[in-house]
């Protein structure tokens, strides 16, 4: 009912959704230049499969951030594959991290970078609680509150 793939599709449109695998250790030594390279080969999939010069992307959150790298890289090599790129909850501009700026000090990346070491790579859990801290009148303090009462 409220899919944006979904209406994508019911409007015409071709799709092709990028799904990144769910990371466990053996993929600990991956990196940026992998994801972007990802995006160039399915790119190049898409192109091939639909015959079209140009292509219309869309990245969503660490995706669109992954996403604007691979644009930067296809503009360096003057490269105009992509007709146009939406981000969506994209964080692009790190001078300004806004709600994400607590979690960029170098305290709390040195815990991530100490929790990849020993485990890997970081773990959902402690993805899913810095995330809930995003909201944490919501999904912290609410739940907490409720709960005492």
């Amino acid at each position: 009912q409220n899919s944006l793939i979904r209406w994508l599709v019911d409007q015409g449109q071709t799709l092709f959704v990028v799904s990144w695998k769910n990371p466990d250790a053996s993929l600990s030594d991956t990196g940026m230049e992998e994801y972007v390279q990802a995006y160039l080969d399915a790119m190049d999939q898409v192109q091939a499969l639909t015959g079209q010069a140009r292509l219309n992307a869309v990245g969503y959150c660490i995706a669109g951030t992954t996403l604007s790298l691979t644009l930067a890289l296809l503009k360096q090599k003057g490269d105009r594959r992509v007709n146009s790129a939406t981000l969506l909850t994209t964080l692009t501009d790190f001078s300004d991290q806004g709600e994400f700026t607590s979690f960029l000090q170098d305290d709390f990346v040195g815990g991530i970078e100490a929790e990849v070491q020993r485990h890997g790579l970081l773990r959902a859990q402690l993805m899913s609680r810095t995330m809930s801290f995003l909201r944490a009148n919501d999904l912290v303090w609410g739940p907490a509150i409720r709960s005492y009462m």
